[in-house]
Formats: C-alpha cells, structure tokens, sequence
C-alpha cells in the first residue's frame, strides 16, 4: 500500500548521516531556530565581531518551542533531530514503508468511524485515542463530524487578517506576516482518498491563492509549519469560474463583476507531491489549468517532529484587499466540504481556539538604544535570497560566525547547513523534486524572497534606492486588470519582539508598491529612520518615501518580489530560480556567486537592485529638495 511514495536519494541522504563537527553543532543549535511566515531570522552577534566568543556562548540559545504554531509537536534537541534522521536514511524503504503503513492504519480507522457514524451506529465526537496525540492536542481538539449544512465557514477557518501597522509599535503581529495581507487557514483531518471540496467568491484584492500541505510523503516531511517540503498550490488565475461568473484576476477581466463564483476540489493522497501535480508542482510557475490539485489528509513531521502525524492544512492568501473592502477583499469566507471516495459529504469539526489565539496575538516591539550596525552588516552586504525560511535563518548564522567575522571556515559552515537540510528535510540543491524547490512551507510560492539584517544608530537614516517593476493598479477598486512585472511587491520590517523573546518574526511596519514615491523612470528614493530623527526633506513632493523605523534598532527587512508567470513577470531581472540558481545564490550554495545579490551593488537584477545607503540625519538634509533620486544618494562608506 505505498500509493506512489517516491523512491530515491537514499545514497545522498545516507552520506549526510555523519555526525557533525563539535563546532558546527554548535553553529546548528543557533540557527535551526524557524520562523513562521516569511519574516526572516535574526541570528546575529550583539557586538562587532564573535572571534573569541566560547563555544558555550554560541549555544546559549532556547530550543524552538512550536508554541506559536497551530501544531503541536514533540520537544526535542537539535541532536536528537540529527540523530533521528539519520536513523531514518538507514532504514531506507523500511521506514517509509512503515510510515506509509501507519498512515493507512490511521486513515482506515478514522473512515470505518466516519462511515459508522454516518448509519448512526457511533457518536459524533471521535472517541479518544482515535486521533493520534499530535493532531489531537491543545491547540486542535474534540473533533466532531457534522453534516455540511451544520457548520458555517466561520467555523472551519480561522484569519490572520491585514491591518494597518500601529504607529506605536505595541500590537504587532508575528509569524512573519506581511500587514498587507490576510491569511486565512483550514485546519483539518480526513482519510486517504478522501476529496476536500471549497467553493467561495473571489475576493476584490490584488492577489488570490490557495495552498494545501503536500501529499503525506516520509521522504519530504511537511507539518504545516516546520517541514520544509512546499505547500501545493493554486493561483487565482488558474482557478476557472463557475458557469455564468468571471474570473476577475485574469489581464483584462472586470474586476468588479458581481457574479464571480468558483468551486475547488483537492484530493488528498500519500504519495511525491510532484508526481501527484505533475504540471501545478513545477517551479517557478506553479500553473496548471484545471480547479484540482492534490494534497495530504493530514500531515508527517519527519525526524524534526519525532515522525508524528499532524493535521492536514489549506492556507487562503488574499493580498492588498481593496480599500473599501475590508480584510476578506468585501467576499464572506469559503466553505468547506469533506468527501468520501463513494461520495458521502461531511465535516471533522475541532476546537482550533488556542492555535487561533495564538496565531492572532499581537505584541510589543519593545524599545531600545541606536547601535551602530556591526562589520558583517555594513556596506560590502547585500541581500540574502531566501530558499526556505529555516535554511535562511542557518545561512544567517553561518554568515555571522564564519570568517572573517567568526571562526568557523565559510566552506565548513556551508557544507554543514547542506548536510543538515537534506538530511533533515529532504531540501537542497541536489534533492528530489520538490526538495530542489526555491519555495518552501509556509511562503507564498509566487513571491521571490530577498532579506537582510539592518542596524540603525544615533542620528542616522537608511536610505534604499532601486527601480520598481510596474505592477497592476487595484486597491482603488479599478475596473479592469492590467498584467505587468510583478503582480505584489513589498518590504516588510521584522524583529523578535520585547527584549527579543519571540522565536517567530514580529511584524514592526511594512511598504507596499503603491505606497511608493517614483519617478519618471519608477525609481524610488526610501529612507527609513525614527520620527524623531526623519529629514525634513524626506517627503513625497521631494521624491523621497519615508517609512518610521520604530524602537528597535536591530530589524530584518524582507522583500516579497511576486510573480504570476507569463502575465506578471520580468524575464532576467526577476530573483526566481532562474536567475538566481540554489547551488549559485543560496549562501550555502556549493557555488554561491555573491555578486548575483549577495553584494550591495546592482548585479543579476541589474536597476531593479535594492541598494542601501546610510548616513547621518545632515546629510541626507544637505541634499535638498530639488527632486532626489537614486543617482543622488552617496554611496555607504565603510567609515560611516
């Protein structure tokens, strides 16, 4: 009963199994710390430099807790990750025969209850013990079948809703959300075989997508939140109307069209997501005609969760909601249906409250004193290009503590976090599909990620500056769609919290495209600083965009770059794999090129380049008000 389970990289997998240096477990247990969402991490020396720091220093960080997450997992160590998935790689098939077996053992008796309580033999609460502890916990429990009729979307779904940033930084939302977007999730469970049926109305917003946690597969672990196997996506514009609707994401639609029905049917199966969804399951483009794609009934945590089972789970992205239309882009939620394969519908209802209060609470950025920004994030660094929010986080801190900042070789560092991810996660360059993958679980996998780490001191500003892609006008609640470079872009600002406490990324603000001043050639002039110290010629009638950089001095910013292939895109400048290969613009890429991004000058993306600057309050003032583009901007010196 393996349903198409995909064999291979067993001899890859096993040559990652060596434990690793007494050093480089250190530099792991710092940075395998991930986040939700797609904030970035902020592993990082407090001071100019790490060489001397002991050992013992450079571990003194807590385990991740998955308290934020909607699922719950078993505590472990880092080492004993390690050492549970290199037990995993030996066992080979055996293990993934045993994981599928399990999960077939789970599915057959959750559908023999479901068809019982159908004929009205058992009652509707599932008994405990049915559901195994990692799907029924705390924060997902007493799950109940009702009839479809009986539950109201209100209840499948719970909103991680856009919102405007408050502007004294004490109700940020974390996870690493972008404010312009609103975030629904459908936590579910169902047997193998089973269909998950959504139909709703389009909602009246820039962008649209669904994404289901990928086929239940032991070689690409995926949880809804840790597992770093992609989710399975469908776009807006791939999703085709009900009969006497429109579509109004497609170039040229009416947006505003009152009818504008869709259905949706997900399959949900064991098996290699890609070989499930062998065109949607393709990136960058991630399209496909057709309103069905394939899934997982529930999810498998791989060596990172002890190989527990979690719930399945749909995420809904609708980003830059039009003004007027409030956070659901002015449409009800959709409703969702579970169907058997000889086509009984129902519902697995559960008391998703503590992941939704969770998931939903809003925090204090704190405050704390300018500092000047350390030598490994001055003005030779570019930008990080994300290949998965976790590895993201490990090439963060192989940045830091490798030379010439730390002591660890660079190339040992590297070879570390490859070893490290493909074990654990079945991801890198060399992986199987979809472990090869730019995107991964929890991002958006239309977006293409840049991030890097900011420091701001006493009296100085940031200033970016670069060229806008054009992108489609609709927040005014345009008529009709347009195509472009990019469907979204955005820079987010991120950070830990109060007195850094959070494990996930904390949302402090963030910059949308259509807030963005440009010029005749769309050139942008972004300067960030605190109110107090904001340039008074740092306005919009001077070119200038000014965005308040809060109380915290040390802040990740992130860069959503989002294309729809063909119809939003920019061939050559675009950050996708195309131009930005894993092996080649990965840090720990085994032929990583730092001029594609990784320096702070133009280079694969040519104008389209964020560079930074950065300087003294008088300075930027100096440069007057006749109009400021980038041209203007002096370069950052090493010295300021």
């Amino acid at each position: 009963m393996m349903m198409g389970v995909k064999r291979g990289g067993k001899s890859r997998r096993n040559g990652a199994c060596r434990a690793a240096a007494l050093a480089l477990a250190a530099l792991m247990c710092l940075s395998l710390l991930p986040l939700a969402g797609c904030g970035g991490g902020e592993a990082a020396p407090d001071g100019e430099s790490v060489e001397g720091q002991a050992e013992e220093e450079q571990q003194i960080l807590p385990e991740y807790t998955n308290y934020w997450s909607h699922t719950e997992l078993p505590q472990m160590t880092n080492q004993e990750r390690r050492d549970l998935a290199a037990d995993n790689a030996a066992r080979g098939e055996e293990f993934v025969e045993g994981v599928n077996a399990a999960a077939w053992e789970l599915s057959d008796a959750l559908e023999d209850y479901i068809r019982r309580w159908l004929d009205g033999e058992v009652p509707a609460q599932l008994p405990a013990g049915l559901l195994p502890e990692y799907i029924d916990t705390e924060k997902t429990k007493d799950w109940t079948l009702v009839r479809p009729d009986e539950v109201t979307p209100e209840e499948q779904w719970y909103v991680i809703p856009s919102h405007p940033i408050d502007p004294d930084f004490e109700a940020c939302y974390m996870l690493g959300s972008d404010a312009h977007v609103t975030y629904g999730k459908l936590v579910f469970v169902a047997p193998i075989g089973c269909e998950l049926l959504v139909e709703g109305d389009y909602p009246h917003c820039r962008y649209f997508s669904y994404e289901i946690l990928p086929p239940l597969d032991p070689e690409h672990p995926a949880s809804g939140c840790m597992g770093e196997t992609p989710e399975v996506p469908i776009v807006d514009v791939d999703i085709a109307p009900d009969p006497g609707s429109t579509n109004p994401f497609l170039v040229g639609a009416d947006r505003n069209a009152a009818e504008r029905h869709y259905h949706l049917r997900f399959g949900l199966e064991l098996g290699n997501a890609v070989d499930l969804n062998p065109q949607a399951m393709q990136s960058p483009e991630y399209r496909a005609p057709g309103n069905s794609r394939t899934g997982g009934p529930f999810g498998f945590a791989g060596a990172w969760g002890d190989n527990v089972f979690t719930p399945s789970v749909l995420w809904m992205r609708i980003y830059a909601p039009n003004k007027e239309s409030g956070v659901l882009g002015g449409v009800s939620l959709p409703r969702a249906t579970l169907r058997l394969d000889t086509g009984e519908e129902f519902w697995l209802r559960c008391d998703f409250s503590l992941a939704e209060e969770r998931q939903t609470t809003q925090v204090s950025a704190g405050s704390d004193l300018p500092k000047e920004p350390f030598a490994a994030i001055g003005p030779q660094l570019g930008w990080f290009k994300i290949f998965g929010l976790a590895q993201n986080r490990a090439e963060s801190a192989g940045y830091f503590y490798s030379q010439p900042y730390g002591d660890i070789p660079p190339k040992a560092a590297n070879a570390q976090i490859r070893r490290d991810f493909l074990l654990l996660f079945g991801r890198g360059e060399d992986a199987d599909p979809p472990g090869n993958f730019e995107g991964s679980s929890t991002t958006c996998k239309n977006n293409h990620y840049l991030n890097r780490m900011f420091q701001l001191g006493p009296g100085k500003v940031y200033v970016i500056t670069g060229r806008m892609p054009t992108f489609p006008a609709t927040r005014d609640g345009e008529a009709t769609m347009s195509g472009g470079e990019v469907r979204y872009w955005s820079i987010n600002q991120y950070g830990r919290g109060e007195d850094d406490q959070y494990e996930t990324a904390v949302n402090y603000n963030s910059l949308m495209d259509d807030e963005v001043v440009l010029n005749e050639n769309r050139e942008y002039v972004i300067v960030y600083s605190t109110a107090e110290n904001r340039p008074a010629n740092a306005t919009p009638e001077n070119g200038v965009t000014w965005v308040d950089w809060g109380p915290r001095a040390r802040q990740t910013l992130t860069i959503r770059w989002m294309s729809v292939m063909p119809e939003w895109y920019l061939p050559g400048c675009t950050p996708d794999e195309y131009s930005l290969p894993w092996a080649e613009a990965a840090r720990s890429g085994t032929r990583y090129d730092e001029t594609l991004v990784g320096l702070n000058q133009p280079g694969a993306m040519g104008p389209y380049h964020p560079v930074i600057h950065y300087m003294t309050v008088e300075e930027f003032e100096a440069m007057g008000d006749g109009g400021l583009s980038p041209g203007d901007i002096p370069a950052w010196e090493r010295d300021t």
